[in-house]
C-alpha cells in the first residue's frame, strides 16, 4: 500500500510513492482487555501509518511484518511476546500471588 502523511512512530513525512504499513487502534487506554476483544469488530478507530522501517516493536525493537501478531499500546506497537510479558507483570503487581493447594499424598490421621 502507498501512503502519505506522517509516520506514527518517527513523525516524519511519508512520500506518496513509499510503501507503508497501516493499523487501526480500536481501544483506548481506559478500556480493559475484555473490552478490547469486543471492540475488534468496531470499524471506527484511530488509524496509524508507519514507514516499513518504523513498523517494529517499541519494547524489543523486532521488525514486524505482515501476518505478525501485535498490539497497540498508547499508539505504539508491541509484539505479542512482549505484550504477554507486560500483561503478566501488570497482573502480578496488582494481584497478590495465589497460594496453590498442597500437592502430594495427604497425611495420615493420628487415630
Amino acid at each position: 500500500l502507498f501512503g502519505s502523511g506522517a509516520c506514527s512512530a518517527c513523525h516524519q513525512t511519508i512520500p506518496a510513492n513509499e510503501f507503508v504499513m497501516r493499523t487501526t487502534s480500536h481501544t483506548t487506554i481506559n478500556n480493559n482487555l475484555n473490552n478490547a476483544a469486543n471492540n475488534n469488530n468496531n470499524q471506527n478507530g484511530t488509524h496509524h501509518v508507519f514507514h516499513l522501517k518504523c513498523f517494529q516493536c517499541s519494547k524489543c525493537g523486532s521488525h514486524l511484518v505482515q501476518g505478525d501478531r501485535y498490539y497497540m499500546l498508547g499508539g505504539s506497537l508491541v509484539c505479542e511476546p512482549d505484550w504477554h510479558k507486560l500483561v503478566k507483570t501488570t497482573n502480578s503487581q496488582t494481584n497478590p500471588p495465589l497460594r496453590k493447594g498442597k500437592v502430594g499424598r495427604p497425611r495420615r490421621s493420628r487415630d
